[in-house]
This record gives structure tokens, sequence and C-alpha cells, in this order.
């Protein structure tokens, strides 16, 4: 019995040793003696497109709707800025006027800036609608130009939306809107 145990023993050594093969030499590949490609600095900077102009307005005193007037729920409201092209760029149907934070009030996401020539007025209009929950509410606007590029100061659009506000009693979890 010790003789066959022996005898496995060594077939099983055997048997995994052959199992273990040398791997291949391989030769090394050769370094290339020639230089790599290089790119200009002009390639390697940012494509962002770019005017030979600035964008520029500022908003005159004129508003047709006063910030902070109080409207009934769900009363439909247009909130109107004069402004002045003060920069180089004549305006063109490019150039919109978009919605970037605050309660947006059912109003478009973006709506078009009047095509306004440089030194020239133009007014632009949005139509809102006041939130059915009473309460104060701020929408703000940005201008951008053809690439993309948001120009000049923001624009607001603050309303009180009459009625009583709904509170929550300490230890509620919540409140029910009728």
């Amino acid at each position: 019995m010790r003789k066959t145990v022996w005898v496995f023993l060594a077939v099983l050594i055997m048997m995994i040793f052959s199992a273990c093969e040398r791997a291949p030499v391989t030769t090394p590949t050769p370094i290339p003696t020639a230089p790599l490609p290089t790119r200009d600095a002009a390639t390697l900077a940012p494509s962002i497109k770019t005017s030979d102009c600035i964008d520029s307005f500022y908003f005159t005193e004129w508003e047709d709707f006063e910030d902070g007037s109080l409207l009934k729920p769900g009363e439909t409201f247009v909130k109107e800025w004069e402004i002045v092209n003060n920069g180089s760029c004549n305006w063109n149907a490019n150039y919109k006027l978009r919605f970037i934070s605050g309660d947006q009030m059912s109003a478009p996401d973006v709506v078009a800036l009047p095509q306004t020539a440089v030194g020239k007025r133009g007014i632009i209009s949005v139509t809102f609608i006041a939130p059915d929950v009473p309460g104060s509410y701020r929408s703000s606007w940005k201008a951008f130009n053809g690439y993309n590029q948001s120009f000049g100061n923001t624009l607001f659009a603050e309303i009180v939306v009459e009625g009583e506000v709904p509170t929550v009693e300490s230890g509620d979890a919540g409140y029910v809107i009728p």
C-alpha cells in the first residue's frame, strides 16, 4: 500500500510539472527613431466659436409690470423689459432669452430677443401664468447669442400670488391644499 501511495504521488507530481510549460521567448520590438508627429498650438486650443463683436445690453427703468405685483392664482400676466443694445453686435434671430432658474410660471423655456441694431432700444416680452398656490415667486432669465454665450444682466419677474399661504404646524407631516 505504501508503494502505491508513492507511485500515485510521483504520477501526480509529473502531471503537475508537465502542465507547466515555459512561455516562448519573444524578441523585443525596436523603438522607432523617427520623431513622433506633433500638433501646433492652434489645433490644441478649444474650438469655442466667438464673434468679433461684443454682446451687451442695459436695462432701462421702463417696465410695464412691476415686480412684487399681487396676482390671483392662475392669472396670466406679461412681463416686458425695455433694453438698449449697447454692444457692437446687431441682434438677429439667433439671439434668445432663456429661463435659467426660479419658478418658470408656465413660460416657455426660450423666447426670441427682438432683432435690435447696435444703439437701438428693444422690448423683451414674456407671458407667464401665476401659480395656483399662494406665495412669492421669482423667475430668472438670461440673454444668449447665436454661439450659446450668455451676456448682459439677469432679468427677473417677481410676483406674489394672493391667498392664505398654507403653514405646517409643529409635528404635522404636511398640509392639504384645497
